[in-house]
């Protein structure tokens, strides 16, 4: 069955609301993390935030997003394309920084989840460079919150104050 043309795909969908889920998960055991399963836990969800983004980008690039409302202006059309943009970059950014963190570090990043084998990168082992990209990860995690929450209440905007069915377009359901 096709997709209502006014709504994103049932994958873009499912893509997003996994995403945010993980990501949102993450950094709550980041801001509470005191074990090292917890912090194992945190660097697995990170790749696979990293791997469902290079999925989500590989759709959006080879399937069209519903058009914008008609009714918006100008500045939240340069607004919605910015913010898409950033939450792309940031969330390639924060994960392979947490990973090179990880990689330079005394650890490494270990297996996925406890089961699946992974790798660092090579980067070798680096007091400095382990510090510079555990910096780096945590000022990107900020960037994050920032965009989370300038998103969220734009889609609210447009739910209560707008009511133009733009939150619609990306929940789950018919």
């Amino acid at each position: 069955m096709r997709e209502p043309a006014d709504r994103y795909a049932s994958v873009a969908i499912l893509l997003h609301w996994l995403i945010a889920g993980l990501l949102t998960g993450n950094i709550v055991i980041a801001l509470t993390m005191d074990s090292a399963a917890l912090f194992q836990t945190h660097k697995s969800i990170g790749i696979l935030v990293l791997l469902l983004t290079g999925v989500r980008l590989v759709w959006r690039l080879t399937h069209r997003w519903p058009a914008l409302a008609a009714s918006l202006g100008a500045w939240e059309r340069m607004a919605a394309r910015t913010t898409h943009f950033a939450f792309y970059v940031l969330l390639l950014a924060v994960p392979l920084l947490g990973w090179a963190a990880a990689s330079t570090g005394r650890r490494g990043t270990g297996d996925l989840f406890g089961v699946i084998p992974w790798f660092d990168l090579p980067l070798g082992k680096s007091g400095e460079l382990h510090d510079l990209t555990g910096e780096a990860h945590e000022l990107a995690v900020y960037l994050t919150i920032a965009l989370i929450v300038l998103h969220v209440a734009g889609a609210l905007k447009h739910q209560f104050v707008d009511r133009d069915g733009t939150l619609r377009r990306m929940l789950p359901g018919r």
